[in-house]
């Protein structure tokens, strides 16, 4: 975290939001004071959990009338990172076969999602207790992840992206179609040795870039993409989230902090 960030601890924690402007700098051309807003902070500045907070404006973009606050916030960070992994990492297409492991978590649903919108076919790997919310989404065939995956799903899809950490190396490789895409965020020191001897194998950082938001937030605008929102807090209890993450709680999508009623 410091070598990203360049700071030392404490820092501010949180990293996307959505909300309204109340100043901006003199090159700022896009907003304007009370424009609803949604976006990234910088990753080297405090992060998000405040009343008020400043970014650049490279790294926010309009809010849609059709979005809440809450659904808005789900998106920059996680839907950014499903669309630069399949869209430019993998670079799927219409018809092709994709293997989610994850698809119920904030960036598995993205991806499920944007997956289904651009035309591909979908396997997802979840928790049992969420099979039906992930069909809900799009998620064509769901595998338990507490289950050994069957022998009958390798070699059977175009792109195979591992959101959560949890597939090996034998088993993406299992998984994919010779020459397909593997994708991982969440990579250990076996899966970044094999990227570097691989031209398959991608690591992904999402890209909170104008762009790539813009292509996700159309999405959710349009009602093809939603992320869950499993918990809400108010601002004074973030701590007390983010604790029972590193506790090992599980979430459905996102954890969302309330600043202030909208």
């Amino acid at each position: 975290m410091k070598i990203m960030t360049g700071r030392k601890f404490p820092r501010g924690m949180g990293h996307d939001f959505s909300g309204v402007v109340e100043g901006i700098g003199s090159e700022v051309k896009r907003f304007k004071m009370g424009d609803e807003v949604l976006g990234v902070t910088p990753v080297k500045t405090s992060g998000s959990f405040a009343e008020t907070l400043t970014t650049k404006g490279a790294l926010a973009i309009a809010k849609p009338a059709a979005l809440s606050h809450e659904d808005a916030a789900t998106l920059p960070v996680a839907a950014s990172t499903a669309w630069t992994a399949l869209v430019q990492k993998a670079r799927l297409k219409p018809g092709q076969s994709v293997f989610i492991n994850g698809a119920y978590g904030a960036v598995g649903q993205a991806a499920t999602q944007i997956a289904k919108a651009l035309g591909a076919s979908l396997t997802g790997r979840v928790a049992g207790d969420a099979a039906d919310a992930a069909r809900g989404i799009g998620v064509d065939a769901v595998l338990d992840y507490r289950q050994p995956i069957p022998p009958e799903q390798y070699g059977k899809f175009d792109v195979v992206f591992d959101t959560h950490g949890g597939l090996t190396v034998r088993k993406e490789s299992r998984l994919s179609k010779p020459g397909g895409a593997i994708l991982d965020i969440n990579s250990s020191f076996a899966k970044i040795v094999r990227i570097f001897l691989s031209r398959s194998r991608k690591f992904v950082m999402g890209k909170q870039d104008e762009a790539t938001m813009r292509e996700v937030v159309a999405l959710a605008a349009q009602g093809k993409l939603k992320i869950s929102i499993s918990r809400t807090v108010p601002l004074d209890r973030a701590i007390d989230l983010i604790r029972s993450l590193e506790g090992g709680e599980r979430i459905a999508g996102k954890g969302f902090v309330a600043v202030s009623a909208q």
